[in-house]
Order: C-alpha cells, then sequence, then structure tokens
C-alpha cells in the first residue's frame, strides 16, 4: 500500500481491531476518518454470489458515474474469478486484502487506481463486511469527466492472519500477478497457500 488514503485506513481499522481478527462494524466511527470517507466503501457479503455496496464515498461515485449503494461489487471487474478469490479468503481467514486494478472508459480513457478490503464483523463473529477505499495513483486531470467502465486487476495481495499477531504486510503476501495469464502465484514467504 502506498497512497496515503489506502495507508491511513488501514492503520485506523488496525487501531481499532486492537489485535483480534476483525473490529465490529458499529465500532467505525465515521467522524475520526472523515477525511477518508470519499474514497471509503463498506460492501457486504449476502450469500453466495452477491457482495453488494452497503455505502460508497462520493469520490468513488463520481469516478463511476453512478451512485454505487445497492449494487454488486464484482459485477465491476473483468476478472471475477480473481475478485471472487481475494474476498473469499478475506471472509473464510481474515487478513487484508490490497492490490491495484486499471480502469477503463468507454472512450479508451484508463487511470490506476489503488485498492484495499479489511474485514468487519457485522453481527455475531463471523466476517460479512469488508471496509474499503479505492484512490487514485497520479490521478489523471480527465478523472471524474467519464465513467470507469471495466476495471482489470494489475495486481493482488492477500496477507492472511498469522498464529502471530503480526499486522506487518511486506513478510508472507501471497502475490498475484494478472498481467499474463494463467495465473501465477509468487512465493512470498509462506509455506502453503489456501485458498
Amino acid at each position: 500500500m502506498r497512497q496515503s488514503t489506502t495507508k491511513d485506513l488501514y492503520a485506523y481499522w488496525d487501531r481499532i481491531r486492537n489485535g483480534r481478527i476483525a473490529p465490529c462494524r458499529f465500532e467505525i466511527d465515521p467522524a475520526e476518518i472523515a477525511v477518508l470517507l470519499p474514497e471509503t466503501f463498506i460492501i457486504a457479503y449476502e450469500g453466495r454470489p452477491s457482495i453488494r455496496f452497503r455505502l460508497a464515498g462520493t469520490k468513488i461515485c463520481e469516478h463511476f458515474g453512478r451512485e454505487l449503494r445497492g449494487t454488486d461489487f464484482m459485477d465491476l471487474w473483468t476478472d471475477r474469478d480473481a475478485a471472487a478469490s481475494l474476498i473469499g479468503g478475506i471472509l473464510k481467514h481474515g487478513g487484508v486484502g490490497h492490490g491495484r486494478f486499471r480502469a477503463t472508459t468507454a472512450t479508451g480513457r484508463q487511470a490506476d487506481f489503488e485498492l484495499v478490503l479489511l474485514p468487519l464483523i457485522h453481527n455475531g463473529t463471523v466476517i460479512n463486511r469488508l471496509l474499503g477505499a479505492v484512490t487514485a495513483i497520479d490521478p489523471p486531470f480527465w478523472l471524474g469527466s467519464e465513467p470507469m467502465e471495466r476495471l482489470e486487476f494489475v495486481e493482488l495481495h492477500h496477507r492472511r492472519r498469522d498464529d502471530e499477531t503480526s499486522t506487518r504486510l511486506t513478510d508472507g503476501d501471497v502475490v498475484v500477478h494478472l498481467r499474463s495469464r494463467p495465473f501465477r502465484v509468487i512465493d512470498g514467504g509462506r509455506t502453503r497457500f489456501v485458498p
């Protein structure tokens, strides 16, 4: 993670979870992350295959040229399998999902974005919400004037929670580079990967 929005949201989430696998959805205080809200969203797992936006920040909706609340997060991606694998891993194992994607408009303009996905518990003890942020990397001058229509992952990381309480995102990442097919899993320090 390199963009300030994604780093700051991760730091806030990490602080309120206080060593747990995930904080409760109701522990998120919008006033504490007010400056991040335009690029922040919450998605909810509502049973396979539906993962819907519960909230989407104004800047994110501006990038897509529409209100995203209630729409299916999975419909945004050209590679639904990669998105489903990442989200499924976070829902099942916790941890942090982050990466980069390229968005393309109808006229072929492209912009690169950074993404972070952080687990939340809505009710009970099961992860069923994800707090996320989308922020443009070197935003082009035209961003917001044409809606983004096609999103392609450039790279994904899923830092699974180990038995240790380490929250560093540098050691043990599972990295999937998606520029070439088929997918390649690059060993980042873990002895095995279970999707």
